[in-house]
């Protein structure tokens, strides 16, 4: 009995080894996705837990952070899929296979998305742009949140996502900033982070978002901070002048949930976007979320 499973250990290891992609399989790769790779398009790793080696691989022009740490993949006409162990991206489900190429044991496909989306606006990139305002609110009162660019800060486990450096800090404490959020999921997520005050509303107004029907996003909270499931919930509430456009909530334990809200009363206009964001503690609400129009 223990010969045989020496033997197949060994076996096991022969085909592991033989079967790993080597730097020029990998070098091939990045240069067939640098050819193939539109600005719009999506470049992704499969199976998911090669993803760290991929982005070192192909590096930070192919691989960015908001090809890296997308909402979902409604917004990518086309993706360029990296591949190993013939393995496929579960979101990249449906879409269809327009070409493939392999080099060694890495193999690239381009697919298509059948129902692509054509966004129209972005609430992350508004960050620093001056038509963007964040806000303490106490009562009927505003005081306006100062935006400064310093360095970033991280932490241990247990401290969150990056705190960005581009960001509004608040006399509260609390600031808002884009940053990339671990999901439930452990999945990385680009979005505004917006830890909120126990002591009264944190407010962001956008005084120019370009309106199509629907409003559409997601939101969570820090793996860490969210999957003990003991915190309070974040509310969010979203209005344009005097349209209420809707509320939503995140609780622990919901993970990357997403939202979407009716805009058709604003379609095809510019107009100002107000998200105030509310929850009955501030501890350990590690909250963040994004928003396009579309």
């Amino acid at each position: 009995m223990v010969p045989a499973f020496a033997l197949f250990e060994l076996g096991l290891h022969v085909w592991q080894t033989h079967s790993a992609a080597t730097d020029d399989d990998w070098a091939a790769a990045k240069a067939e996705v640098a050819k193939r790779a539109k600005p719009d398009d999506l470049v992704a790793f499969a199976p998911r837990w090669v993803d760290p080696i991929g982005r070192e691989k192909l590096g930070k022009d192919l691989a960015t952070v908001e090809r890296e740490a997308y909402p979902d993949v409604s917004r990518f006409p086309r993706a360029v899929e990296v591949s190993i162990r013939g393995k496929h991206l579960e979101d990249l489900e449906g879409w269809a296979a327009s070409d493939t190429a392999h080099f060694g044991e890495v193999t690239v496909t381009t697919y298509q998305n059948p129902t692509p989306i054509k966004l129209l606006d972005d609430l992350v990139n508004h960050v620093g742009r001056p038509d963007m305002h964040v806000y303490d609110v106490d009562g009927a009162a505003e005081h306006a949140c100062a935006f400064a660019e310093t360095a970033p800060q991280t932490g241990s486990l247990g401290f969150g996502p990056a705190v960005p450096g581009a960001r509004y800090s608040c006399t509260s404490g609390s600031f808002v900033g884009a940053s990339v959020l671990p999901d439930l999921d452990y999945r990385a997520r680009r979005c505004l982070y917006a830890p909120p005050s126990a002591h009264g509303t944190l407010r962001i107004r956008f005084d120019a978002v370009s309106f199509g029907r629907a409003l559409h996003g997601h939101h969570a909270i820090s793996v860490e901070a969210e999957r003990n499931g003991t915190g309070v919930p974040v509310t969010l509430v979203f209005r344009s002048g005097a349209i209420n456009l809707g509320r939503v909530v995140h609780r622990d334990g919901e993970g990357w949930k997403p939202f979407e809200l009716d805009t058709s009363e604003l379609a095809g206009k510019t107009a100002e976007l107000v998200v105030d964001i509310s929850s009955p503690g501030g501890d350990r609400r590690q909250y963040c979320f994004e928003a396009d129009t579309r």
